[in-house]
């Protein structure tokens, strides 16, 4: 105990402003080092990435191209097929949806040149 005291005592104004001026410098620096070092090994989570094999690969050349667009234009008329189908099963047809889509509402009159004009009915 008695050597810390002597020493703090010997210890000058400047001397301790130089030593808290490296210390204050060179601690974010030591920081920032411990970081850098070795991060795969530090930080690594195994697991925490996907694997790339089993990621979605764009394809690059055109023949793979050409491919991938025939693919989603089969998935996208099976899946057109299978709601037609559905809708067969469930009694809606298209035309319902087309009759629904054209009615004017009872307050408007349809014109010769497509334009609706609203109407007022006194009784």
């Amino acid at each position: 105990m008695g050597f810390i005291r002597t020493f703090i005592a010997r210890v000058t104004r400047t001397q301790l402003e130089t030593a808290k001026f490296g210390f204050y410098l060179l601690s974010p620096i030591m920081v920032m080092y411990y970081v850098g070092l070795d991060t795969d090994k530090k930080f690594n989570l195994p697991g925490f990435w996907p694997d790339p094999s089993t990621l979605n690969q764009i394809p690059k050349e055109p023949h793979e191209i050409q491919a991938e667009i025939a693919r989603i234009r089969r998935a996208r008329l099976e899946k057109r097929r299978r709601l037609e189908e559905k809708a067969r099963e469930l009694g809606i047809t298209e035309d319902d949806d087309v009759d629904v889509d054209n009615q004017i509402p009872e307050n408007q009159e349809s014109l010769e040149d497509g334009v609706v004009r609203e109407t007022t009915h006194l009784v």
